[in-house]
């Protein structure tokens, strides 16, 4: 009988360190995974900020701390710039069968021929086929942006049975069509996407930067040590002032969703005519130079 006892009291306390060993493991293991993905993490960010250093000044690296000053907001603008990716809805067909049914690319091209133009005289898209046979890539995925423009013109226009004539009208026209980052996959082109917008942004920051380098230097006339320490010229001042400027990332790119009705003719219609027209969404990027382009991702059977 005591022999059961003990017998049962030292299968309850080796399973009782069994179950704590088990648990310390799980602990262990995850302590582990927490340090492995932040060291993925930081990682990363040194990546990106050292891309993003390579692409805008790399005179920042002058400055000893230059990565840890810019980590923060670059890693928020790269997460940003991720969120606008997302936001571009996944690749739609683009061939004669979509030009007759899609209303959106119904309305963004003037016929189907004009499909053959632009992948005939795209220097992105003639540099992936020469890279790729058929056989490797049947379909290119792109990215296709392209300019929206409205002018108020003087038309004819029915309301209720009665023709009116010199009415005041809206046209849209879409134009300046560009093919970017071609692709041999969805997938390879979902990473294209983010990675095309984000220097993109970049190349603008610069831009930015560089103008205001430029016009300080008009308005100052100073080139006295002490203004020129003083000045963008520094990168002490350029990393803070570049610092200051990515605070915001929405204001170096944004993405609007419109909803568009046209007529045929390519008249802006309010949403409660009732003759015959194209009812679509368009994605537009807003730029921080107050530009914009609308984006689609595409795909194209070879």
């Amino acid at each position: 009988m005591n022999d059961d006892k003990r017998s049962h009291e030292a299968l309850s306390l080796r399973m009782f360190f069994d179950d704590q060993l088990h648990h310390l493991q799980k602990l262990v293991s995850s302590v582990g995974n927490h340090i492995h993905d932040k060291e993925q993490r930081t990682e990363d960010d040194r990546r990106i900020v050292e891309s993003f250093v390579d692409a805008s000044n790399n005179k920042m690296r002058a400055v000893h701390d230059y990565s840890d000053k810019l980590r923060e907001h670059v890693r928020a603008l790269y997460n940003h710039v991720l969120q606008v990716a997302d936001e571009i809805p996944p690749p739609v067909d683009l061939n004669l069968e979509a030009f007759r049914t899609n209303p959106l690319i119904n309305a963004l091209f003037v016929n189907s021929n004009d499909f053959d133009k632009l992948f005939n005289t795209d220097r992105d898209v003639d540099v992936f086929l020469r890279a790729h046979t058929k056989h490797q890539a049947p379909v290119l995925y792109a990215l296709l942006t392209a300019s929206k423009s409205e002018k108020r013109t003087l038309g004819v226009a029915m309301q209720g049975d009665m023709l009116i004539r010199e009415v005041l009208q809206e046209a849209v026209n879409f134009s300046s069509h560009k093919i970017h980052t071609p692709c041999a996959s969805s997938a390879a082109l979902n990473t294209a996407l983010k990675q095309y917008l984000f220097d993109r942004v970049v190349a603008l920051v610069k831009q930015e930067m560089t103008s205001r380098k430029i016009i300080q230097s008009f308005k100052t006339g100073d080139n006295s040590y002490e203004a020129r320490v003083k000045s963008l010229a520094n990168p002490d001042v350029y990393l803070d002032t570049l610092v200051a400027y990515l605070e915001t990332p929405a204001k170096l790119l944004s993405i609007d969703k419109i909803h568009i009705k046209l007529s045929k003719l390519g008249i802006k219609l309010d949403d409660d005519d009732r003759q015959c027209a194209n009812g679509f969404d368009i994605h537009e990027l807003v730029w921080s130079n107050n530009t914009r382009t609308v984006a689609l991702q595409i795909a194209h059977v070879r």
